[in-house]
């Protein structure tokens, strides 16, 4: 496995503080959420944490979203 390879597993697993890592974060952290449902208010103490909000997600990023968590 090479550098690149391994920056690539590590931001998947939001272990990076890329975008893309801070929303596989956001992912993970709602997957481990300890009830079946989450409020817009906790989701977005979710996103505050890793220092993102809804308002300035794109469509895109919102979808990945949904899909990862479905």
């Amino acid at each position: 496995m090479n550098i690149w390879q391994t920056f690539y597993m590590a931001e998947a697993e939001g272990l990076l503080p890329t975008r893309a890592g801070k929303i596989n974060a956001v992912i993970r952290d709602i997957k481990n959420y300890p009830c079946a449902t989450i409020d817009f208010d906790e989701f977005e103490k979710i996103l505050a944490d890793y220092d993102l909000s809804y308002s300035k997600l794109t469509d895109r990023e919102i979808r990945y979203i949904n899909a990862c968590i479905s």
